[in-house]
C-alpha cells in the first residue's frame, strides 16, 4: 500500500516540476493592460456612436437616401487599427477576443445610437 502511495506522490512531484512557472505581471504591466482596455472601450464606443450619428444624417438629409450605413460601419471598423497604433498600443498583441470585443462594441453602439435618433 505504501508502495502505491509513494508512486502517486512521485508522479505528482514530477508533474509539478514539469509545469511552467506562473509569471506574475508587475504592477506597471497590469496598469498598462488596464489602461489599454479602457482605451479599447472608449475608442470603439465613441466611433460607434459617431458612425450611428453619421448614418442618421446621411440617410435623412440626402435627397436620395441610399443605404450606405453598412459601409460606414465597416469603415469605422477599419479605421480603428491606426487609431490604436497612434495611441501607443501594440495591436500585434491583440487576440481574436480583443478584435471581437472592439467590433461588437462598435456595432452595438452604432445600432443603438442610430435607432435612438430614428425614433
Amino acid at each position: 500500500m505504501s508502495d502505491s502511495m509513494s508512486k502517486k506522490r512521485i508522479a505528482k512531484e514530477t508533474a509539478k516540476e514539469n509545469e511552467p512557472a506562473v509569471v506574475i505581471a508587475s504592477k506597471t504591466d497590469r496598469r498598462k493592460h488596464h489602461i489599454d482596455g479602457i482605451k479599447k472601450t472608449a475608442v470603439s464606443s465613441i466611433l460607434g456612436i459617431a458612425s450611428g450619428i453619421i448614418c442618421y444624417y446621411v440617410l435623412t438629409l440626402s435627397s436620395r437616401p441610399e443605404n450606405f450605413s453598412y459601409l460606414i460601419l465597416l469603415g469605422t471598423f477599419y479605421i480603428q487599427k491606426p487609431i490604436y497604433i497612434y495611441l501607443g498600443m501594440d495591436v500585434n498583441q491583440f487576440t481574436w477576443k480583443d478584435w471581437f470585443y472592439i467590433a461588437f462594441m462598435t456595432m452595438i453602439l452604432w445600432f443603438i445610437s442610430w435607432t435612438l435618433l430614428l425614433n
